[in-house]
């Protein structure tokens, strides 16, 4: 004759497998990445970089303009001050673009049901692909008409900037994946999972 408890674990089981059962249902229905929600993730962020960067900027110019720090100009030497406001517009800059990608990884993961985290990194993967081509784009349009760079006059060390451009490029990537990714699993977790159980069964 089984015990109490023994019943007691046997249902406790059952109903777990139950649960596992419909939630694996669920995954399969609605898991997986979703483009056009990621695509409006994507446009979320973007409008929020924008907005962002803007108060950054504003805030960083008032601070220079209010501490009397001089404009540097190409290839001349930088003052303290200067390089402390630069500091402080790369930190306000990454901040920005770190609660942009939040902002819009949460618009992704509000319109999915699963995968919050993979439709977070899709908003990422929209943003390179966008990126790409109006790169392509601006490469064949400006090569033709607006080459303004081959007119202008700078010193640039060539291997300074491209690895100074290949350090940036990594960690705004990686700052936008964090942050895309955590918004989108917060996004996904407003669907009330035991209602949707519900429906499915």
């Amino acid at each position: 004759m089984a015990q109490p408890s023994d019943q007691n674990d046997e249902h406790l089981r059952s109903v777990r497998s139950i649960r596992t059962e419909r939630h694996q249902a669920l995954e399969a229905a609605y898991g997986g990445i979703h483009w056009g929600a990621d695509f409006l993730g994507f446009a979320v962020a973007t409008f929020f970089t924008v907005v962002f960067f803007g108060i950054v900027g504003a805030i960083v110019g008032t601070v220079g303009y209010q501490m009397g720090a001089p404009v540097p100009h190409v290839g001349g030497p930088v003052t303290g001050t200067t390089a402390s406001l630069g500091l402080a517009g790369l930190i306000g800059g990454l901040i920005a673009l770190f609660l942009a990608y939040l902002l819009g990884g949460y618009a992704a993961g509000r319109m999915v049901h699963f995968s919050g985290a993979l439709n977070g990194l899709g908003v990422v993967i929209w943003t390179v692909i966008v990126a790409i081509i109006l790169g392509i784009a601006g490469s064949v349009i400006g090569a033709n008409r607006f080459n303004v760079g081959s007119q202008l006059n700078l010193h640039i060390n060539t291997a300074t900037l491209t690895t100074a451009g290949i350090i940036s490029l990594v960690v705004t990537l990686i700052v936008m994946i964090l942050g895309a990714v955590l918004g989108g699993t917060l996004g996904a977790r407003y669907h009330p999972v035991e209602r949707m159980m519900e429906e499915v069964s």
